[in-house]
């Protein structure tokens, strides 16, 4: 055999297996942390695991419950647009592939599938991380889990929060008010 056809062969059989590789990182399967509760409204499963996983990891308060947190973002992204739907399962199942996992910070399985500590490093690489679509994912998932938390009255008596003020029927609504007419000045 000539010494090109063996490198030839080489780089051949290497990409393959390295494509091999790469598709089995890509298609590791998701670990089932828990059952929703409830039926999902805009995540789907691969991604509620993830958001569980998420919240476990960033809302550390000894009452925390990340199914219901996972669930409450659920919900609250029903109030978005179609797009930012797509993208926030997109970004779910993003975190979670292990091959740019790999590419990007050397780990090699999916997010849900690794220890806490490990979880731990993987959020503090997407929360500084020079790739805008990282952090700005982090933080979108980040304060989304937050805000589900703390959104619940249960929780507001951990941070001396009373609640909305009661308004007994003073309000004004203004929508029918119209707008005042603009004169330039003079």
């Amino acid at each position: 055999m000539q010494r090109r056809t063996f490198l030839k062969r080489g780089l051949l059989g290497g990409a393959v297996l390295a494509l091999g590789g790469a598709a089995g990182l890509a298609l590791w399967p998701t670990r089932q942390i828990a059952l929703p509760t409830k039926p999902l409204l805009v995540v789907d499963a691969t991604a509620f695991q993830v958001l569980v996983a998420v919240a476990a990891r960033v809302v550390t308060m000894e009452n925390a419950d990340p199914v219901a947190i996972a669930h409450a973002v659920d919900e609250a992204l029903t109030r978005v647009p179609g797009e930012a739907r797509t993208d926030m399962n997109q970004l779910l199942k993003l975190f979670e592939n292990a091959l740019p996992g790999l590419l990007l910070d050397g780990r090699r399985g999916p997010f849900t599938r690794l220890g806490p500590e490990a979880q731990d490093r993987v959020l503090e690489r997407w929360r500084d991380s020079r790739l805008v679509l990282r952090r700005g994912g982090y933080h979108a998932l980040r304060k989304l889990c937050l805000a589900s938390y703390y959104s619940d009255p249960r929780t507001w008596k951990s941070i001396r929060y009373p609640g909305p003020p009661d308004t007994a029927g003073f309000s004004w609504d203004d929508s029918k008010a119209g707008t005042p007419g603009w004169s330039p000045p003079g």
